[in-house]
C-alpha cells in the first residue's frame, strides 16, 4: 500500500486510514487537517467558512446552495404519501449556519463539533422550524435524503396543529417525533444507506428521536400498513390530551 499523502509504503503491520479507495499512513492521518464531511485528510483541502476543511473527494458532490432541490424531493413525496404525509409543492429551504442550526434545536452546553458526525450526534442537519426547512450547508446526498424525510414528515405534522416544530416533551411530541424519525430510518433501509441508517439508529441524542425505539421494534414484526393504522389511531387521542384547543 502507498500512502496517498506522503507516497511512502505502508507496511502490512502498520496502522493506516482507508477511505475513497485511498490509504493514508498513521503519521499523515494524525498530522493533517481532515475533511469536515468525511474525515479524510486529502491533498487538496479547502476551507469552508463556518464548517471547516473540505477534501477533493467531497467537493462538488454535495447538496449545497444553488442545487436543484426539487429533483431530490420529488421521490420523497411518493415515499411519504402512503404514510399519510403531504410534502409542500414548494418547501421553503433555508441554508443555515451550523451554530444557528444547533441553537435552534438544543440549548444544551455541548462540546464543539469538528466533524459532521460530531454535529449529527446531537442535531439534525435538516430541521423544520416555523414554516421553513433549515439545512446545514454542505452535506452528502444520502444524508440529505435520510434527514429530509424525517423533517418533511415533522413539518407536515407540525403544520396540521399550528406548531412551530415538533420540539417538546409532551406524549404527543415524543410520539410524533419517534414516528417521523422512524420514517427516515426506513428510507435508509430501502435505499441501502447503511451509514445513515446507523446514524439514525443512535443519533441525535438528548431526546430528539422521540419514541423511535417503539417504532423500530414494531417494524420488525409489522408491515407498514399496520403501523400507519396504529399511528393514526393513537394520534387523535394524544392531540386531545396534550394540545390546547
Amino acid at each position: 500500500m502507498i500512502c496517498y499523502r506522503c507516497r511512502d509504503t505502508i507496511a502490512e503491520e502498520d496502522f493506516f486510514y482507508n477511505d475513497h479507495e485511498k490509504f493514508v499512513c498513521k503519521p499523515c492521518f494524525e498530522d493533517a487537517r481532515r475533511c469536515f464531511i468525511c474525515r479524510f485528510p486529502g491533498n487538496q483541502m479547502e476551507e469552508v467558512e463556518g464548517l471547516g476543511m473540505e477534501c477533493e473527494f467531497c467537493r462538488g458532490k454535495l447538496v449545497m446552495e444553488g442545487i436543484d432541490m426539487e429533483t431530490m424531493v420529488a421521490p420523497l413525496r411518493s415515499f411519504l404519501l402512503p404514510f399519510g404525509f403531504k410534502v409542500p409543492d414548494r418547501p421553503r429551504w433555508v441554508w443555515t449556519d451550523r451554530q444557528e442550526l444547533r441553537s435552534m434545536q438544543t440549548g444544551a452546553d455541548l462540546p464543539p463539533d469538528e466533524f459532521i458526525d460530531d454535529f449529527l450526534r446531537y442535531c439534525y442537519p435538516v430541521y423544520y422550524h416555523e414554516g421553513a426547512y433549515h439545512l446545514l450547508r454542505r452535506m452528502t446526498k444520502p444524508t440529505f435524503i435520510a434527514y429530509a424525510v424525517v423533517q418533511l414528515a415533522a413539518g407536515d405534522l407540525s403544520g396540521r396543529y399550528a406548531l412551530p416544530d415538533l420540539a417538546g416533551i409532551s406524549p404527543f411530541h415524543i410520539f410524533g417525533r419517534g414516528w417521523c424519525h422512524w420514517l427516515g430510518y426506513e428510507v435508509t433501509r430501502l435505499l441501502g444507506y447503511d451509514l445513515e441508517r446507523r446514524q439514525l439508529r443512535k443519533w441525535p441524542q438528548l431526546g430528539a428521536q422521540g419514541d423511535f425505539e417503539r417504532w423500530e421494534r414494531m417494524s420488525r414484526v409489522n408491515k407498514p400498513g399496520k403501523m400507519v393504522a396504529y399511528f393514526k389511531a393513537n394520534l387523535s387521542a394524544l392531540v386531545k390530551k396534550n394540545l390546547a384547543p
